[in-house]
């Protein structure tokens, strides 16, 4: 009986966690804003507004050709 009322104390912890995290209201989609957000879904990058663009990255630098060794 312990163990049980153990795991619904840490499943209740890991609810108001998760809550808190993903800005949930304490009402009655608590549950499902909780599982909903939860998983594996990342969600994509706002766009900026305004704001300095990053630069594209900087080509590679082309490789020096080899040069023979002088003949003897």
């Amino acid at each position: 009986m312990r163990i049980i009322l153990i795991l619904i104390v840490i499943v209740a912890v890991l609810v108001v966690v998760q809550a808190q995290r993903h800005h949930c209201k304490y009402d009655s989609t608590l549950i499902h804003c909780v599982l909903g957000k939860s998983g594996g879904e990342t969600p994509a990058p706002a766009p900026s507004t305004g704001g300095a663009e990053m630069p594209a990255p900087a080509p590679e630098a082309p490789a020096a050709p080899a040069t023979p060794a002088p003949a003897q």
